[in-house]
């Protein structure tokens, strides 16, 4: 458990810096519901990193209380899914709800470790840790 609470901790730490980095750089066309995707991408920074510091205090909970550290990742991919559902751009929403998506599977997969290490599959978390650094990659690729 404490390998996995290690690797998941680095890999939520990735997640974030490069979630919450990315701002939007070009492409400020408007979209046709109105919201460029400058603009959606500027929303959803904004949301994910107010909830950032927060997380990132809590990844160390990942070794010494998991539970704590999976009810703070509940709590935050509640704030994401707000925030991905507050993002009108089709383009951004799209990367964003994949996003968030794959971070609540994640989360669940961490969820099943807190409450039984000995009887999780360790395949399955690190197929949602890849998940994860793929849409994490997606949407800054989209939001860049």
């Amino acid at each position: 458990m404490k390998k996995t609470a290690a690797l998941t901790t680095a890999v939520v730490t990735a997640l974030l810096l490069a979630g919450c980095a990315s701002g939007g750089s070009g492409g400020d066309a408007a979209a046709p519901e109105g919201q460029s995707k400058a603009a959606a991408c500027k929303s959803l920074e904004g949301d994910m990193k107010s909830v950032a510091s927060q997380l990132q205090e809590q990844s160390a909970n990942l070794q010494s209380d998991p539970e704590k550290a999976v009810s703070e990742l509940q709590e935050f991919d509640s704030k994401l899914k707000s925030a991905t559902d507050a993002v009108t751009n089709e383009q951004v929403h799209a990367a964003a709800s994949e996003f968030e998506q794959s971070f609540s599977k994640l989360v669940g997969e961490l969820e099943t470790y807190a409450k039984a290490p000995g009887s999780a599959d360790a395949s399955k978390l690190q197929s949602a840790i890849t998940d994860a650094q793929s849409s994490t990659k997606s949407l800054s690729k989209v939001c860049g």
